[in-house]
């Protein structure tokens, strides 16, 4: 009885068979980056959402948003804290508003918005947020989710700390900024939250002041971060990306827009006090009505000017 022979692949078909699972692969690995991509493109919508619903809130609350930098002191604060209790982080904010025993048994001073500008119109009371002791809470560096987009970081990203000339600050960064308006110039703030104006520091503005209409005017939007400053370590420290709490570096929380700082186009781009983002070919923004859109990278600069003030009186037509 002769024996059965057992069929088997040759090398060559074997060969063959490991070719097509490779082209397979690459087929299927673009498919599936641009699903996690828009999947990560989709939270960093929602986030500015949330971030939407946590500046109308305030808003209800206080008749005013939220002001977006306090000046320019090492303990001067940023929006970030007063909107915790709305994006269900009110235990956090317990944490910067508790008073903080000292070693005599005394309290350090609160921050209020009035000691540094007294036409403040709202009232806040907030730890100043430069004392070791209140560092040593960890509020600073607990992670807040809806802060960060997923594409460019991780939720615990933290700055470096900004040594004495900074207040020793150190705390975790946020993709997300204010929007200032089209311009640098203290005279000229045309933006829904003040940059620069010694006058208004500490004020928030109202709704009736956007006189372009709230659906014409970006609130928030995605802010350009290089790429490079990225690389250079874990902890960054540089006035566009630095702790969110702080305002000591204005434009760690907000960004402008227009003919002088138009959207960045790629994560490479130079740094110009600018809106972008690391989504390929759009900038997701806030509208201040609560909705949310994707801006080209590539669209006119001059549109994005009119979408960033407020009060320019000019409607920006088809971007």
């Amino acid at each position: 009885m002769s024996a059965r022979k057992v069929g088997g692949f040759t090398l060559v078909e074997l060969l063959v068979v490991i070719a097509i699972i490779g082209v397979l692969v690459a087929l299927l690995l673009p498919a599936i980056q641009a699903a996690r991509e828009a999947a990560r493109r989709s939270q960093c919508i929602n986030n500015l959402r949330q971030l939407g619903l946590a500046m109308h809130s305030h808003h209800d609350t206080f008749n005013v948003l939220p002001f977006a930098r306090t000046g320019g002191r090492p303990q001067s604060i940023s929006w970030a804290p007063l909107i915790l209790p709305y994006i269900e982080q009110k235990n956090l904010l317990d944490l910067f508003t508790a008073p903080i025993p000292s070693g005599a048994g005394t309290f350090f001073p609160m921050y209020t918005p009035s000691s540094e500008n007294p036409s403040t119109n709202i009232n806040i009371t907030i730890n100043n947020i430069n004392r070791t002791q209140f560092q040593d809470t960890g509020a600073m560096n607990i992670p807040v989710k809806i802060f960060v987009c997923p594409t460019r970081r991780r939720p615990g990203f933290l700055s470096a700390n900004g040594g004495t000339a900074n207040g020793n600050v150190s705390g975790i960064c946020s993709d997300y900024a204010a929007n200032y308006g089209t311009t640098t110039n203290s005279t000229a703030n045309d933006g829904p939250f003040w940059l620069n104006d010694p006058l208004k520091y500490g004020v928030g503005r109202r709704f009736a002041e956007i006189s372009d209409g709230l659906s014409s005017t970006i609130l928030m939007g995605e802010k350009h971060v290089m790429l490079s400053a990225m690389r250079q370590q874990q902890a960054v420290l540089d006035t566009s990306d630095f702790c969110v709490y702080a305002s000591r570096n204005a434009f760690s929380v907000g960004r402008i827009g227009g003919p002088n700082a138009p959207l960045a186009l790629s994560q490479d781009d130079a740094y110009r006090n600018q809106f972008g983002s690391w989504h390929p070919g759009i900038v997701p923004v806030l509208f201040a009505d609560g909705s949310t859109q994707t801006l080209r990278s590539s669209m006119s600069a001059t549109t994005l000017g009119y979408l960033s003030s407020i009060h320019d009186g000019i409607a920006p037509g088809d971007y």
